[in-house]
C-alpha cells in the first residue's frame, strides 16, 4: 500500500509556491511600470441645459429673397402664419427654418429632414415670434 497523502503534500507545495513566484513577478512588473503606457487625456464635453440668457445673441437677418418656415408644434408653416407642405418646398433661394428653442433635438432633425432644399439656415424662434404663434393649433388640431 502507498501512502497518497504524501503526494497530495508534494503537489500542494509546489502550486503554493508557482502562486507565490506568480504574485513576487507580477507585483514586480507593476513597480516597475511594465503596461503603463503613455495615457492621453480622455477629452469630454460637459452640456449644459440651455436657457434663454445664455443664448447666443446673433441674428439671422432674412433678406428679401430669403423664403421663412417655421416649424411649430408639429406642423410648417410661412411668415403669414399659413400651413405649408414641406414635401411641396423647392426654393432655389436661401430658406431659413425657424423652430421652438423647447423643441427635442430629435425632433428638430426630422424637421429639417422632411425639408429638401439645399441652403437651409436654421434658427430658433425668439419672444415676439413664440408670442405670435401661442394660438396656432398643433398638428393635431389642439390650440396651445
Amino acid at each position: 500500500m502507498e501512502d497518497s497523502g504524501y503526494g497530495n503534500a508534494m503537489t500542494e507545495i509546489a502550486l503554493a509556491l508557482a502562486m507565490a513566484f506568480f504574485s513576487i513577478m507580477v507585483l514586480t512588473m507593476i513597480s516597475m511600470g511594465v503596461g503603463s503606457a503613455d495615457q492621453k487625456p480622455i477629452a469630454a464635453a460637459v452640456v449644459a441645459p440651455a436657457t434663454t440668457t445664455a443664448a447666443p445673441t446673433s441674428q439671422i437677418v432674412p433678406g428679401d429673397e430669403d423664403m421663412i418656415i417655421v416649424f411649430y408644434r408639429g406642423r410648417f408653416i410661412d411668415a403669414n402664419l399659413r400651413p405649408l407642405d414641406p414635401a411641396a418646398i423647392h426654393a432655389q433661394r436661401r430658406v431659413i427654418l425657424a423652430l421652438d428653442p423647447a423643441l427635442p433635438m430629435n425632433e428638430a432633425l426630422a424637421a429639417r429632414g422632411r425639408l429638401n432644399v439645399e441652403n437651409l439656415v436654421v434658427s430658433v424662434l425668439d419672444d415676439r415670434w413664440l408670442n405670435r404663434l401661442k394660438g396656432i393649433p398643433n398638428a393635431y388640431g389642439t390650440p396651445n
